[in-house]
């Protein structure tokens, strides 16, 4: 029996729509074996069959190695809510890749890992950091293999990650949109991706803060989250320098580099927000990971 945790992962950090994400401290976690028939516990029953996405991608891995497919055991235990904008999606693919890997003797490298799991979710850049671990910026030249560059995060840095009960459908928030932009707005967004990445390298709150003002993606969707503004408010005065929708949302992502601000502004959401989920996340470095039990 092999186990398999998966970090959740937070996209687009605000100004890197589809190219940036990193890897959070809210993970999934999968058991796999062999079986005689196929199991699948630990998730909704109408998830327990051949269309879940965990067996979907082990199926799938399989079939990229030439191997047959054969009965699996699979348990699933997870603290990632399903879409919510904390890529639920890319640890299911991920472990099931990975899971597909151990019980048949593969031995596959990120890379491989990152380029086999890309093809199924469409975009790198929630199961890159999902593998990889910290912040990744990835793109695919055509006809070539994703490329992944890795930004170690400062240890220094929270994210408090604020869970609405409500989804925001992937598929509704890309219509939203544009489909075409200014050369000027292409120009905004450029320096302001470079100084995100520094400022996560450094720690540097002000350079994030500033550089996190995004105008492709996060004007349009901040629409679909009822509570986008009073929570911002919130954030912003309790002492957070910035704040993200993760994702596609509804997940909302604030920053700060004191971990008493953030347990402090934990409390005044949890009071403002009581059906929100709230969480204070550092930055995960691991990536995935495979224990055998």
């Amino acid at each position: 029996m092999i186990r398999i945790t998966v970090p959740a992962t937070s996209a687009n950090l605000g100004i890197g729509y589809d190219t940036l994400g990193m890897a959070v401290s809210l993970y999934s976690h999968f058991t796999f074996d062999r079986a005689e028939t196929l199991t699948i516990t630990g998730c909704p029953e109408q998830f327990q069959n051949e269309d879940n996405l965990v067996y979907e991608s082990f199926v799938n891995a399989l079939a990229e190695w030439g191997e047959k497919t054969f009965p699996v055991s699979i348990d699933i235990s997870t603290e990632v809510p399903v879409a919510r904008g904390l890529g639920s999606s890319s640890t299911c693919v991920v472990a099931g890749i990975m899971g597909a890997a151990a019980l048949t003797g593969h031995t596959v490298t990120r890379e491989e890992l990152v380029a086999i799991a890309t093809a199924v979710e469409g975009h790198p850049d929630n199961v890159a950091p999902a593998i990889l671990g910290a912040a990744v910026c990835s793109f695919t030249p055509e006809g070539e293999l994703p490329r992944c560059l890795r930004y170690e995060v400062s240890k220094r840095l929270r994210f408090i990650t604020i869970i609405p009960p409500y989804e925001v459908h992937t598929s509704d928030a890309r219509k939203v949109v544009p489909q075409e932009v200014p050369l000027s707005t292409a120009v905004w967004q450029m320096g302001r991706i470079a100084g995100l990445t520094r400022g996560l390298e450094m720690g540097d709150l002000d350079l994030i803060a500033a550089s996190n003002d995004d105008r492709l993606q996060e004007p349009y969707r901040r629409a679909l989250i009822p509570d986008y503004d009073a929570i911002r408010e919130t954030c912003l005065t309790g002492g957070a320098k910035t704040m993200w929708i993760s994702g596609s949302g509804s997940t909302l992502m604030a920053v700060t580099d004191d971990t008493i601000v953030a347990k402090f502004l934990q409390v005044r959401l949890r009071e403002r927000f009581p059906e929100c989920e709230t969480h204070i996340l550092t930055c995960d470095t691991d990536g995935a990971q495979i224990e055998y039990l």
